[in-house]
């Protein structure tokens, strides 16, 4: 009967069910990065391996959490990744060095998926900078976590020869 009781006198069905009271908190002051913002941003994106195993690991951000640990890791790189053509600046891609490129230059849900040798790459400079970052600030220390995320994705991806999909 799905939370109903039926009353026997009469037979008619009241119901058992308690209200729920629910009070809104934005998520962002609970999780700044992820999936929502203030501004109601539901949107956001998924990186996993393509190994079709849905109990594989994977990341998310929203978008603007992914451009941020992004930024992140252009900064760890030793440069700004707003500098960058195609994040608003002028300086080309040509122009630093770095593992990363795959994955900073990349567009947020389009683009090619990155391959399997791209990501056994870029693994041991992300786990460099995760080693290298004091983790004692919030936003870092969320970064660094995403880092670890990524790089467990990341190890799938190489361990199976399989594509990092952005979805």
């Amino acid at each position: 009967m799905n939370g109903a009781v039926q009353d026997g006198s009469d037979g008619a069905i009241t119901s058992a069910v308690q209200p729920i009271i629910s009070v809104a908190v934005p998520l962002r002051a609970v999780d700044p990065w992820h999936l929502a913002s203030e501004e109601g941003n539901t949107m956001g994106l998924l990186l996993f391996p393509g190994d079709g195993n849905v109990n594989s690991p994977d990341v998310d951000w929203s978008y603007s959490g992914f451009s941020a640990f992004r930024t992140w890791l252009a900064q760890a790189e030793g440069f700004v990744l707003a500098d960058m053509y195609g994040f608003g600046g002028e300086r080309p891609w040509s122009s630093v060095s770095t593992t990363l490129e795959p994955l900073l230059d990349h567009p947020d849900d389009a683009g090619p998926d990155l391959t399997s040798a791209q990501c056994a790459a870029m693994l041991p400079r992300l786990e460099a900078i995760i080693d290298q970052r004091d983790d004692s600030d919030p936003v870092a220390r969320r970064h660094v976590d995403d880092a670890r995320r990524l790089i467990a994705v990341m190890r799938v991806c190489r361990e199976k020869d399989v594509d990092l999909y952005f979805g």
